[in-house]
């Protein structure tokens, strides 16, 4: 059979795919943090000082196979990133491209090709891919990363933290005998505690007005307990809130939102914020009442959200980056979460890259001499 021939091309203007969702969101491999209700929410808010530059690949019926859905900042032109990329923690960012494709690496193999051909053209030059949020077992991003490596080009990939996943057992009962006894009865006992406290209920956002009530209460709770103990907290930055007022109604339109609060004789007093694709539920941000902490409204909606998981029949819970212990105490298992920089094959990009290795390796060795754990560095084109 003949090779199947590719042409790649990059598109400046984004609404073009954004505005077909249908053919991004099907190669998104199910991941909403993929797909136009995470993405174009955060375009509408942080896309304003930056330029789209998306390597398209379509197949001899123009049909589109894959995606690399990049952007550059007008203050730096000659470096890209994934569109998603700041302080919004987009996890599991990737390639838009279906994993199970019998080409897939022909595809990738031709969007490489294209990023090493223009590297020095000004319509889509680059010298750095920074591509932040990307896991470690994303099968995709290990073959970018090879075809990067055979093609001659340096891809230095880093983890400072994991993302963690909590799987489900075949059943509620086998999830319980996981743990010891005295965890299984403080168990029960949160799942009980909404029936047994007076003035308590557990509400799940079921229209827009309770979105935007619940995600308003979720907010104030979290600022409010970061701040308390003189942090700025995560929606210090309006244009983050906005950001997620935005994208949970969109979440909720496609029936993608899981947002439980629970009240107090009709006060909220612990909110989170889901993310459910066919087969997970992701915990993106949560908050409770430092003055209900009593109660532990936090563990309650936690233990509550894991029972939906199981009566959902969903794989798991995936409580994204950042290593806090409770995650590896309630058995969630961890997977590094990279931060990938890929050097253009031209000399002056090689030359910045060498001034930065060499900076990489004094801050590591700083770090053995005062104890400090060291950054991973994980060979990500390694594809076993």
């Amino acid at each position: 059979m003949a090779p199947i021939m590719y042409r790649v091309e990059c598109l400046r203007c984004v609404s073009t795919l954004f505005d077909h969702p249908s053919s991004w969101n099907l190669l998104s491999g199910g991941v909403p943090f993929r797909q136009t209700s995470w993405l174009k929410p955060w375009w509408a808010q942080f896309g304003d000082s930056l330029e789209p530059s998306v390597v398209v690949v379509r197949d001899s019926q123009e049909q589109i196979r894959g995606i690399l859905p990049l952007c550059r900042s007008l203050a730096s032109p000659r470096t890209l990133r994934f569109i998603g990329d700041n302080n919004a923690c987009t996890d599991f960012a990737s390639i838009l491209l279906n994993p199970n494709d019998a080409d897939a690496d022909s595809i990738i193999d031709a969007m490489v090709q294209f990023l090493c051909e223009h590297a020095a053209t000004d319509a889509c030059g680059w010298d750095f891919l920074e591509l932040d949020g990307v896991s470690a077992a994303d099968p995709v991003m290990r073959c970018f990363s090879a075809s990067l490596a055979r093609a001659g080009v340096i891809v230095h990939a880093q983890s400072r933290m994991s993302t963690w996943l909590l799987q489900a057992a075949e059943s509620w009962e086998q999830q319980l005998s996981n743990h010891s006894k005295r965890t299984r009865k403080k168990t029960k006992g949160f799942l009980e505690a909404v029936d047994k406290t007076p003035g308590m209920e557990r509400v799940v956002a079921n229209s827009t007005e309770q979105v935007d009530e619940f995600i308003g209460a979720m907010i104030e709770l979290h600022q409010r307990r970061w701040n308390a103990v003189g942090e700025p907290g995560t929606y210090a930055d309006k244009r983050l809130r906005d950001f997620v007022i935005q994208m949970a109604h969109e979440m909720f339109r496609n029936d993608r939102l899981y947002l439980p609060v629970l009240r107090l004789d009709g006060r909220i007093i612990g909110s989170e914020l889901g993310i459910l694709s066919d087969d997970l539920l992701y915990i993106y941000s949560s908050g409770f009442d430092l003055d209900a902490s009593k109660l532990e409204p936090g563990r309650i909606l936690a233990v509550n959200t894991l029972k939906y998981v199981h009566d959902q029949g969903l794989r798991g819970v995936e409580y994204m980056r950042g290593d806090e212990p409770y995650k590896a105490r309630i058995g969630a298992q961890p997977t590094p979460l990279l931060q990938l920089r890929v050097v253009a094959p031209r000399w002056w990009a090689r030359v910045c890259h060498s001034a930065w290795s060499a900076q990489f390796e004094l801050k590591q060795w700083a770090r053995r001499r005062t104890g400090r754990e060291l950054v991973k560095v994980v060979d990500m084109a390694l594809t076993s």
